[in-house]
């Protein structure tokens, strides 16, 4: 099987763009949780190795590592699962398949059936164990829910439709350093959400900007949800 690894055309989706706490409200995680996943951690008289390879020396994240991030999110909500769990499975996806960022490769959701599966019988919460051999189990539905809001080029992630391919809300490095903005116009959500907070009604907004006004206040619930 050939290597699938980034290459100098794909500097713009893995250099250092979001702050920690950026990448985390992106996620929905904590900041610590992201500077742990990127720089490991000390849990009693342990040294926890990082889940992804984080950046030496600064507390930035790319384009790619916020995918990576957000599909580890999921991860960890399928059945409550383990840091080493995920850490396996991820691993696991980089050692069968010897590709960079896994979790933001196009091939994730085929390879997810490999590198993971629903352990059969127990409780309905049963957990995810990582796993080296194919099975007939496809990646849960948290993270086939990720995967359908990515596009990709080059088999890895370029573009993130955060609230879904049906709501023009898109996170692409190449607009606007990458921060959540209305596809096709380049207007931040957090520019909406602003001219919301400072009085400005759902439908003057939606008028001002050629919006239906259903799709104004669902862009307002995710911009909540993503505010500093």
């Amino acid at each position: 099987m050939s290597a699938s690894h980034t290459s100098s055309q794909d500097a713009f989706r893995t250099q250092p763009m979001y702050s920690f706490g950026e990448a985390a409200r992106l996620a929905q995680v904590s900041s610590s949780t992201v500077r742990n996943w990127l720089f490991g951690y000390t849990s009693g008289d342990r040294q926890i190795e990082p889940l992804f390879n984080g950046p030496s020396d600064i507390a930035m994240v790319s384009f790619l590592q916020l995918i990576e991030i957000t599909v580890a999110a999921r991860f960890r909500k399928v059945g409550h699962v383990s840091f080493a769990v995920v850490r396996r499975a991820y691993e696991n996806a980089q050692e069968t398949y010897d590709i960079d960022y896994p979790f933001a490769h196009l091939r994730l959701e085929t390879m997810g059936g490999h590198i993971v599966q629903r352990l059969r019988g127990g409780d309905k919460g049963a957990s995810l164990q990582a796993v080296d051999q194919p099975t007939q189990w496809s990646l849960p539905g948290l993270l086939a829910e990720v995967v359908d809001q990515l596009d990709y080029e080059r088999e890895f992630a370029i573009r993130w439709h955060p609230a879904g391919k049906s709501i023009p809300i898109v996170v692409d490095p190449l607009i606007s350093s990458g921060v959540p903005v209305f596809e096709g116009r380049g207007v931040t959500i957090t520019a909406i959400r602003k001219r919301w907070k400072a009085g400005q009604s759902i439908d003057f907004i939606a008028q001002d900007f050629k919006l239906e006004p259903k799709l104004v206040e669902t862009t307002l619930r995710y911009a909540d949800s993503v505010a500093a």
